[in-house]
């Protein structure tokens, strides 16, 4: 096994180091620095965590079995701070509205089975002030998500929520497509085990998603896609229905999870400003966890 590498970042007021170290398995939170720092006492890292003083890729954590992948950066803040100012990594702030780029695995708003873990919850008890959640990513989806900092202003986006400009996802499919680019035109409906499908006719709600293959390989595909509008599962039930799953996507049909994650990715959003009325366009990059698999895996 390759030994852990500790980088020490620049000194505390305290003159003590943040401490980093690249994760060498994949594992629960607690067991990758156990494993990485067999001479820390489990309790010291049980009180970093309860003290929000550790984060993986930037993302601030307190769970002790939080993921984490083979290759992913474990943040300790030894000097006793948080591990960073937002407990999610901010790619567009203003006075009015506050953008993150949301990891894979993490809520929007909380759900009858989960009510502390949610990217909402996470900032506001960050210290970033009060948010407003404005629209929602699928759990499992990373990227672009949009806070308003006042309700005013929620109101105002979500009035025109269905002219945003533009909503870009990156996604990594099974297979090869025979057609680089194309349209998906259906009318979506879920069933009561709240699985999304494209009914016959026009019943339902209508879905528009727009592709283009921009890498591929033997067995994988990466997708740059446009959706014009954003209903519930839109892309994974079309790439679905299109004979090419999201990898992943055990729900909808996917074969593998070669990336250990959802390979959907929201890259891009577009909107008009509420208040200025500018245009503004946000981006996230997708994490290390997100590539084109190779082959046979």
């Amino acid at each position: 096994m390759t030994p852990p590498v500790h980088r020490p970042l620049n000194k505390m007021k305290n003159n003590k180091k943040d401490l980093i170290l690249i994760a060498n398995e994949d594992g629960g939170l607690l067991n990758c620095v156990r494993r990485e720092l067999p001479h820390l006492p489990g309790g010291r890292i049980k009180s970093f965590l309860e003290h929000r003083q550790i984060s993986v890729d930037g993302f601030v954590t307190s769970r002790f079995d939080y993921p984490v992948r083979r290759g992913q950066t474990i943040r300790i803040a030894l000097s006793g701070g948080r591990a960073s100012r937002s407990p999610l990594e901010i790619v567009y702030e203003d006075g009015d509205l506050l953008a993150v780029n949301k990891p894979a695995g993490l809520l929007t708003v909380a759900t009858d089975t989960e009510k502390e873990l949610t990217a909402y919850r996470l900032l506001k008890d960050g210290g970033t002030g009060p948010v407003f959640v404005v629209h929602r990513l699928d759990r499992d989806t990373s990227g672009v998500l949009l806070f308003a900092k006042s309700a005013e202003i929620r109101d105002a986006l979500q009035r025109g929520w269905d002219e945003t400009r533009r909503r870009e996802y990156l996604a990594v499919c099974e297979g090869i497509f025979s057609e680089k680019t194309g349209r998906c035109d259906t009318f979506l409906r879920e069933t009561a085990a709240h699985v999304v499908y494209s009914a016959a006719g026009t019943a339902g709600k209508r879905a528009v998603t727009r592709y283009t293959v921009i890498k591929e390989n033997a067995g994988f595909s990466l997708l740059r896609v446009l959706i014009e509008t954003g209903r519930k599962n839109q892309i994974r039930v079309h790439m679905k229905e299109l004979g090419h799953p999201i990898v992943g996507d055990r729900k909808y049909g996917a074969s593998g999870n070669p990336l250990k994650r959802l390979g959907l990715h929201a890259r891009c959003l577009e909107i008009t400003h509420p208040r200025t009325g500018a245009l503004l366009s946000i981006e996230a990059e997708p994490g290390r966890d997100f590539r084109l698999p190779r082959p046979g895996r």
